[in-house]
């Protein structure tokens, strides 16, 4: 009687413990009430010899994820296939690490505001590669577009920035300081511009030999991907093509607006702007450079819609000409940065070449004709680049031409460096690297310069707000509060460059803009995450596993 009895209570038990398995620890909901699971989640890296920083930032957040309940993992893929990948036409990638480079046109906000998170540009191809959409933003990103008023656009952008850290579209993860080195007993005059560096678009202008060598070695890290303005979508390219071609304005050192292709501009109204071509500017096919040609190159980048500036273009309504030097800008409505943004960023291309080609999208341009102050010469992919100086140019250039030279890897360079087989690094050194020059400076390293500026670009974990979870706000928010922004600063960088946050577009090196009481989430605390989630409506299965809010 006793053994039924022991039997029967040992049953209930093994039934009552079997129950409880299937439930939620928190909530006491069974497995299959609960949402559906957290799909999971692959993040696009980084390759450790391209950048070490993203590579390990994206496996901490990771490992962060799997502690919540997500499947995640980090595929590391090379930087030309992630830009094929994030800008295609299939949106096929979970999240990625990647990087806004802080050129001297992007200290005005309109690029870091309205191209990269207006609800327009989210289409494929275009610079808002989280596909985030929110009506309000949109309207304010506008706005300050068109406003005039300096100190009135100041508090658009600001209210903008508000929104954005409030959403999360991106987590920035970090801003890395531009140093860089060159061979000072070489070449002197050069210039280091903040998120430009070195091999800006001035220091091959201004830089001066002081040896019978005046080839320019410049190296760098990344390969090219085309030769193609119109397909282009990295700094790397453009670090070329400004050079090939040329822009009716450039932006100098102390970023202000220099006419450069044009003479000067004469701001009619607010949507008219009259804009004088120079004189006597050839082609390096010695075709003369012409209004036709400044037309035909802003209509060619409008009708192929250009999506990599598509948000500087949109604001066109035409281009009409006036005269033999005279071309007129009719805008749809006031935009405040056109000179700033759109007349430094679009080369002149050469229309008795372009109007003959097919797919201007897709045109291979192997043999790359510009009016600027360097003449191409060759490419070899994932090798080399050869311009040489425009003898021709209204600009004197000192340096006889230069060679670009890609590396596999960052220790390439500063081998290359030290034996003296490269003059300029164009990409950031690592810190480990720094410090190597910083203690031998006296010895191997004592041809070097070191130079440093702080950096408006950034470095950031782009989440497909399209596809779930990260369509979910709260996710968002709670993984930003997965990332070790401390981490990143004090032991990936060593202390060159500043912490990042969730939201952050517009940094504290960029003062005028930044607004100052944002980023709201760029605290790592594990804890907290798991708090958002579970206000939110996320549960855990009985394996512990992360599900959505039961809809």
């Amino acid at each position: 009687m006793r053994r039924k009895i022991f039997i029967s209570i040992m049953l209930v038990l093994v039934l009552a413990l079997t129950a409880c398995g299937s439930k939620d620890t928190a909530g006491g909901q069974d497995d299959d009430e609960m949402g559906e699971l957290v799909p999971s989640i692959t993040i696009l890296s980084s390759l450790p010899e391209d950048n070490m920083v993203n590579y390990e930032m994206v496996k901490e957040v990771v490992e962060e994820l799997k502690k919540i309940g997500v499947d995640a993992k980090a595929e590391p893929t090379d930087f030309a296939v992630l830009i094929d990948i994030i800008y295609g036409d299939d949106s096929d990638y979970d999240a990625y690490t990647i990087g806004w480079s802080g050129r001297v046109e992007r200290l005005d906000p309109d690029m870091f505001i309205h191209s990269i998170n207006h609800s327009a540009n989210a289409d494929a191809g275009g610079n808002n590669t989280e596909k985030y959409r929110n009506p309000e933003f949109d309207a304010i990103a506008d706005a300050q577009r068109q406003e005039m008023d300096m100190d009135k656009r100041q508090e658009l952008v600001f209210e903008a920035q508000k929104i954005l850290a409030e959403d999360v579209p991106r987590i920035t993860l970090y801003s890395r300081a531009n140093v860089q080195a060159y061979n000072k007993e070489k070449f002197k005059t050069v210039e280091n511009i903040p998120g430009e560096g070195l091999f800006n678009e001035w220091t091959p202008m201004i830089i001066e030999p002081t040896t019978d060598d005046k080839i320019l070695r410049v190296a760098s890290d990344v390969n090219l991907d085309t030769l193609n303005p119109m397909k282009a979508k990295s700094v790397y390219e453009w670090k070329n093509f400004r050079l090939i071609y040329d822009k009716l304005v450039r932006l100098d050192p102390s970023i202000e607006p220099k006419p450069w292709a044009a003479t000067g501009w004469e701001i009619v109204d607010d949507t008219t702007i009259d804009v004088t071509l120079r004189e006597g500017m050839k082609f390096h096919d010695g075709k003369p450079v012409t209004v036709e040609d400044v037309k035909y190159t802003f209509d060619a980048f409008i009708e192929n819609n250009v999506e990599y500036f598509m948000s500087f273009l949109e604001p066109i309504d035409n281009v009409e000409i006036l005269d033999d030097n005279t071309v007129r800008f009719n805008l749809k409505n006031p935009y405040a940065p056109f000179i700033t943004t759109t007349l430094t960023q679009i080369p002149i291309l050469p229309k008795h070449i372009w109007e003959e080609i097919e797919d201007p999208l897709n045109y291979e341009n192997s043999q790359p004709i510009g009016s600027g102050p360097f003449v191409f010469e060759n490419f070899r992919p994932g090798e080399e680049l050869v311009a040489k100086a425009n003898k021709d140019y209204f600009e004197e250039v000192k340096i006889d031409g230069y060679i670009y030279r890609i590396f596999g890897a960052p220790e390439g360079i500063l081998t290359a460096l030290e034996v003296g087989d490269i003059d300029l690094a164009s990409e950031d050194l690592i810190p480990a690297h720094i410090e190597q020059i910083k203690a031998n400076e006296d010895d191997k390293y004592s041809h070097l310069e070191l130079t440093e500026v702080n950096d408006i670009g950034f470095f950031y974990l782009g989440m497909n707000g399209d596809r779930q979870p990260f369509n979910n706000k709260d996710f968002r928010i709670a993984t930003a509060h997965l990332v070790d922004y401390d981490l990143a600063l004090d032991v990936h960088l060593n202390g060159y460059g500043a912490r990042g946050g969730g939201g952050l577009v517009i940094n504290d090196a960029n003062e005028f803009w930044h607004n100052p009481e944002v980023p709201i989430y760029d605290t790592y605390d594990p804890d907290r995450a798991k708090e958002i989630l579970e206000e939110a409506g996320f549960t855990w299965d009985s394996d512990g596993r992360l599900r959505m809010p039961k809809e």
